[in-house]
């Protein structure tokens, strides 16, 4: 098996990272380490399940390693400076996690292996990471301007220019250069950030607001002239409690008032505003406050909508009380269209509570009720991650060997289909569940599973893991199956980009020959990623050609090449043009049947440029039509 490509990206010198150098050298010592090792880990291929979650979770850290360098590299440096706490929280995670996986595998290898294992280990142990005091002081700052409710005018306000040329000078920021790179890097934040996430984009719109207004006040030559942080602060007029220690949360419920104010075109209301505290969990991802996106739809309660303002207040009421509310609340969302539109995903954290709640307690039929009304309100998030509660992705895990299996199948379909759980449902072993389902002919969820991999297949990260654990082998058989194929075919697709699977796939001839009759006798759509595997394999390796010279391919590639979709006619005629150098004038093509070839190097001619379907593939095409 070959090693897993992890991109560590090489950062060779401190002043790549724009802000928090210290802890970014640290964890890139860290990577380094453990790269040097990976190899060697990957090749004792630890068998027990056990084994194989703790090389599937270390691979996952090393990702996101190399995500938090990419972060502090290509950030907004304002942004980076005010979110400073949750930076070194999410290093200390990663380094906790990195520390747990090492130390699973060190009893699970060789012994030499093993020591060096340890002295990584012992390593990490001892590795702490901090802030440089400048970048934290101009985080304060910024973090003490947010917390004050400036009016928009275009007419300069002196605290909020001292604060900012505080903080500019001591990021670095004073050259039209750096200024100009700011204001990029500052956008590209704000076009990835999500509808469900006004509070982030609130903020990233003011420092855009900031370094616009006031950017070509900032001059090098100011640096000495500039005041010290405590001056800042007083100017600002803030609370002894932000003067006395480092600022380390600001939330909508304490420290925040609104800006409510409309600074210049922005319309920038900054209500809830909130950065994580030193003592709270932080969420895979960067910059993305999930606890804030309280939700996309804030429709008032009317004596016409459901009684959903009761979900928030389950946990104060008594257990019976609170299966009662679950089903009636399920029921009326079911027969009332239209009450979706007062469904908040605010109310998805209670929800949950009460399904762990009546797990715990071994109730089947409040676990079913609390499991349909999760799913109803999680297929509302259309536009950005639903705000599960922390480790609930283990919840899901333990709660698939029970009798709403089918239900938590269904919830991970939505949840498989968001990069940001990738990393839970690798940790949890979910992936392993899902391989035992579909390993086992008498499961009554192989098309719930099949719809789960197809998400999850959609993540690169995720797709190494499928193939590690050995997915594509146990899928072939399914390419047979009339009701599954076009999930499995799609799935193949996904993951014939990662070099492995196109060998798993060339190795075994009848994976493509089985491909190949869905040009014949599949769906439009099972043709299109039929015939995107086989233009993959093609550029990818040489003795696909060879397959592709069957009589049965070349006259289905003709055919579609007439008479398939618009996509699927383009990459026929691709195909055909690779495979016979025919040129761009289509007419051309159906000479190409003519041409004696077949797969051991003899000769066949042919009578024609289209043959006719045999009947074995008549009789499964009019089954697959009968069947849909």
């Amino acid at each position: 098996m070959q090693s897993y490509d992890l991109e560590v990206v090489e950062y060779p010198y401190k002043s790549t990272w724009k802000v928090h150098g210290l802890a970014c050298s640290e964890v890139k010592k860290i990577i380094d380490k453990i790269t040097n090792i990976f190899t060697a880990l990957e090749s004792a291929r630890p068998r027990c399940k056990s084994g194989l979650q703790a090389l599937c979770s270390l691979h996952k850290c090393m990702e996101n390693c190399n995500l938090l360098l990419r972060h502090c590299s290509e950030s907004s440096k304002l942004y980076l400076a005010i979110s400073g706490e949750k930076i070194i929280l999410r290093c200390e995670r990663i380094r906790n996690s990195l520390e747990s996986c090492l130390s699973q595998l060190q009893n699970m290898v060789e012994p030499t292996l093993a020591a060096q294992i340890s002295n990584i280990v012992g390593y990490i142990d001892t590795i702490t990471f901090s802030l440089d005091s400048s970048e934290e002081a101009a985080g304060r700052v910024l973090l003490a301007l947010l917390h004050q409710d400036i009016a928009a005018s275009k007419d300069v306000n002196q605290g909020e220019l001292k604060a900012f040329k505080y903080a500019a000078v001591r990021l670095h920021i004073t050259s039209q250069l750096a200024l100009l790179i700011e204001s990029r890097s500052i956008r590209k934040l704000l076009s990835k950030v999500c509808d469900t996430d006004p509070a982030k984009r609130k903020i990233l719109s003011y420092l855009l607001y900031l370094v616009r207004k006031y950017g070509n006040s900032v001059k090098t030559q100011e640096i000495e002239g500039i005041e010290g942080g405590d001056d800042i602060f007083d100017s600002l007029k803030l609370p002894m409690k932000f003067k006395n220690r480092h600022i380390k949360t600001l939330s909508s419920a304490s420290s925040v008032p609104s800006f409510n104010t409309s600074l210049g075109d922005l319309n920038l209301n900054v209500d809830d505003i909130s950065f994580i505290s030193s003592d709270a969990g932080t969420e895979d991802g960067f910059g993305e406050n999930q606890e804030n996106s309280k939700g996309f739809k804030c429709c008032p309660i009317t004596d016409n909508g459901p009684n959903l303002f009761i979900l928030g207040n389950l946990s104060a009421l008594p257990w019976t009380s609170r299966r009662k509310a679950v089903e009636d609340v399920k029921s009326q969302l079911q027969d009332e269209q239209q009450s979706h539109n007062y469904i908040s995903t605010s109310y998805v954290k209670p929800i949950f509570k009460f399904l762990k709640e009546a797990h715990r307690l071994g109730e089947s039929g409040a676990k079913r009720h609390g499991a349909e009304l999760l799913l109803m309100f999680l297929k509302e998030c259309r536009t950005g991650v639903p705000p599960l509660p922390k480790d609930a992705i283990f919840d899901l895990y333990s709660f698939l060997d029970s009798e709403i299996a089918e239900e938590v199948l269904l919830i991970l379909e939505v949840l498989s289909s968001q990069q940001h759980y990738t990393s839970e449902i690798v940790k949890s072993g979910i992936l392993l569940f899902v391989l035992e389902l579909i390993r086992n002919p008498k499961s009554i969820h192989h098309n719930v599973a099949m719809r789960v991999l197809c998400n999850m297949s959609a993540h690169t990260d995720l797709g190494h893991h499928l193939i590690y654990l050995g997915f594509i082998e146990d899928l072939m058989p399914f390419l047979d199956d009339l009701l599954l194929t076009g999930y499995c075919v799609k799935i193949f697709k996904n993951l014939c980009s990662i070099e492995e699977a196109a060998a798993h796939f060339v190795e075994d001839e009848n994976c493509i020959v089985s491909i190949g009759e869905l040009l014949e006798v599949g769906k439009d759509e099972e043709q299109e990623h039929a015939l995107d595997i086989l233009l993959m394999l093609y550029y990818q390796r040489d003795e696909v050609r060879e397959i592709l010279m069957q009589d049965s391919i070349i006259s289905s590639l003709v055919n579609l090449s007439g008479n398939g979709s618009s996509k699927g006619k383009l990459i026929s005629v691709e195909l055909l043009q690779l495979l016979n150098n025919v040129p761009d004038d289509h007419s051309q093509v159906c000479s190409f049947s003519n041409t004696p070839q077949s797969t051991n190097g003899g000769s066949k001619t042919n009578n024609s440029c289209s043959k006719s379907p045999g009947l074995f593939f008549r009789i499964k095409a009019k089954f697959r039509k009968s069947v849909r």
